[in-house]
């Protein structure tokens, strides 16, 4: 357990979490460029480049992914990518099919079930960008898509070469964190409308009317993904879609060095959801868990979360070729 001290006022999970997903002071970010990355089904998904200004050292291009029903300005992945440009890495902030800033080119909603739009955009970037490889990171819901795509790398021709990855609060066992996030009256109803609200906004043609009344009566996280991502997707049932997608099983298959940092306080990843993994079978994973830091949080009374921290420590590692353990540099710099 890495020790954890809250930065006040921030001092429970559940604070933690509000600061990470609801600041209303996003941090400022130099001019980005809009790029449309294109999918094979004729969707594109939307994402904003940052170039680190000035001369500097090449260094590999930093791909950040947002939760469930969030996007490129969800003030964890803001603050994120100031810190590495801060670094001089070149910075990606990845919006997901049906999201806000994805909108206009989605003729879908994002689910778990869709690693292949995540290979999909990073097989569709310029080579320029991608030629010192890219580093990834993902919070939440996009850290668990992120593990999802990780494991099936080998069944995924023409992806760039990926040096590394740290996954923040990642939903390890679907499940489970649809039950913790449905438990949570606050924070469970807030999600499920944030979410229904993204995926009925999209002019869809596959979201039947009975469908659409699911999505509309639906009174929790885990009945809209029983009633209507699993059926719409030809699931054949909210189990199977959990069983199939369920990013804990994909870390033994990981090759590429990966941070994984959960919080024991997080409100939506509840402890279990670590338990049952061998870690000896996941030579890849670098897992740790803190005294606290809430779900996607961990502000403590350092100027950077610990979270930046260690996922920034991990990217210079591999950047720079660490060969003796870039792994180790992460635990540096959340210790």
């Amino acid at each position: 357990m890495v020790p954890f001290h809250p930065r006040p006022p921030w001092l429970t999970g559940r604070l933690q979490t509000l600061r990470a997903l609801r600041w209303p002071l996003p941090a400022s970010l130099p001019e980005g460029h809009r790029l449309w990355l294109p999918l094979p089904d004729g969707d594109a998904l939307a994402a904003m480049l940052h170039l680190p200004p000035g001369p500097g050292p090449d260094r590999p291009l930093a791909v950040l992914l947002p939760g469930l029903a969030g996007g490129e300005d969800d003030p964890c992945l803001r603050e994120a990518a100031r810190a590495l440009l801060r670094r001089r890495f070149p910075v990606l902030r990845l919006n997901l099919r049906g999201s806000a800033a994805s909108l206009a080119r989605s003729t879908s909603h994002g689910h778990l079930g869709r690693p292949e739009d995540l290979a999909a955009a990073l097989a569709a970037l310029p080579p320029a960008l991608t030629r010192d490889g890219l580093l990834l990171a993902g919070w939440s819901f996009g850290a668990a898509l992120m593990l999802l795509l990780l494991g099936r790398q080998a069944a995924m021709p023409g992806l760039p070469r990926i040096l590394g990855a740290a996954a923040i609060s990642p939903v390890l066992q679907p499940d489970l964190s649809h039950a913790a996030i449905d438990a949570h009256p606050a924070f469970g109803r807030a999600l499920l409308a944030a979410y229904r609200r993204e995926v009925l906004a999209v002019p869809a043609s596959d979201l039947p009317p009975d469908l659409r009344q699911a999505a509309l009566d639906a009174r929790s996280l885990q009945e809209f993904e029983a009633r209507v991502t699993a059926p719409r997707f030809g699931y054949p049932s909210y189990a199977v879609f959990c069983e199939v997608n369920r990013p804990a099983a994909a870390l033994p298959r990981i090759r590429v060095p990966t941070l994984l940092l959960i919080a024991s306080d997080d409100p939506f990843i509840p402890a279990a959801s670590m338990a049952g993994t061998v870690w000896a079978d996941c030579p890849a994973i670098l897992p740790l868990r803190t005294a606290g830091g809430g779900h996607c949080g961990f502000y403590d009374r350092r100027a950077e979360a610990l979270s930046i921290r260690a996922m920034a420590a991990l990217f210079r590692g591999l950047a720079e070729g660490a060969a003796e353990a870039p792994a180790a540099a992460a635990l540096d710099a959340a210790a």
